[in-house]
């Protein structure tokens, strides 16, 4: 049995299973990629590498760590958790392709695998909503991002372009503007928002809301250049409102999707699914910890999310350390 099994390899869960390891804990990473969300990363035309914050150089530093340290993981996806009296037993599905390693001690299942830990680091993350339109996947990450904040200081002097559903696109206008010549937020139809959030951008200059629009489409040359608009929820036609917003950056600010189900039964989380922790990173379960984006603390934000999970192996080690005084 393990004494800590961390699901997830974004930030948080590297960071957290080479914590773990340096305490000389008994740990396991499952995780589908190496890196998480910290490997995509956002182009914009002209930008010069100076401008880019290194964060994802120390996931980089933290991912090498793990790989050399090939017993600490495995690739796998998780797809049920069980507690009892001494631990939880972790049911993993191999990517096809890989097999069981030599020595390891997972049995096995018609479902897939069964490890065996005493505690659990949750550092699952989230998946961004996207918009399903053409071009978004073409452009992802070439002119067209997810997460204003960790852009906004590449934004001086530029044009861009928020389009979301609820205060968070409503934020991430307001945090482009403090960079931005202009700023363009697009709020889909049925968008759930504070009024109050609504009437402070309004009154902002740099900032033109568009409300009750829809993405259509997304053209472009090597970068995202135009985001096509059509008022309300029916198809475009002729006859209905129209537009094209050409911009520099264009952002999709969609409350993102907690990957939390997997302990839904275990442990309290907000109504957004994201898992509740407290100071120490555990949650309403004392044998659970969770780290990064998945939590109430997720700020999308690469050195916070290796902080949390630093700050959850230790956590996790305290509580392995005082059990057994």
């Amino acid at each position: 049995m393990y004494e800590a099994i961390i699901i997830g390899g974004g930030p948080a869960g590297l960071a957290a299973t080479m914590y773990c390891a340096r305490k000389g804990m008994d740990v396991q990473m499952i995780t589908g990629q190496l890196g998480g969300k910290a490997s995509l990363s956002l182009n914009l035309p002209d930008m010069s590498e100076y401008h880019v914050l290194k964060a994802r150089e120390q996931v980089q530093v933290f991912r090498g760590q793990v790989e050399y340290l090939s017993h600490l993981w495995r690739h796998g996806h998780v797809s049920q958790i069980e507690e009892d009296a001494d631990g939880f037993s972790v049911t993993v599905t191999a990517p096809s392709g890989t097999g069981r390693r030599a020595g390891d001690d997972a049995t096995t299942h018609s479902d897939g695998e069964i490890l065996r830990a005493e505690r659990l680091i949750i550092a699952t993350g989230t998946t961004p909503r996207l918009l399903g339109v053409p071009g978004e996947r073409e452009f992802m990450g070439k002119g067209l991002g997810s997460s204003a904040i960790s852009y906004s200081h590449l934004l001086r002097e530029r044009r861009v372009a928020v389009i979301g559903d609820s205060d968070r696109a409503i934020e991430a206008a307001v945090e482009c503007a403090m960079q931005a010549d202009q700023v363009t937020l697009v709020l889909e139809p049925h968008a759930e928002y504070s009024h109050g959030h609504l009437q402070l951008v309004e009154r902002q200059d740099t900032i033109e809301v568009l409300n009750g629009y829809r993405a259509v489409r997304f053209d472009g040359d090597g970068f995202a250049r135009r985001m096509d608009i059509c008022r309300g929820d029916a198809d475009c036609a002729e006859d209905r409102p129209h537009r094209q917003i050409e911009a520099d950056a264009f952002f999709i600010e969609r409350e993102p999707v907690a990957n939390s189900g997997m302990v839904e039964h275990l442990v309290h989380r907000t109504t957004r699914g994201a898992i509740q922790i407290d100071a120490t990173n555990v949650t309403s379960n004392p044998r659970i910890f969770a780290a990064g984006d998945v939590t109430t603390v997720g700020v999308e934000q690469i050195l916070v999310a290796l902080g949390e999970g630093a700050r959850a192996a230790l956590s996790a080690y305290r509580q392995l350390t005082l059990q057994q005084l």
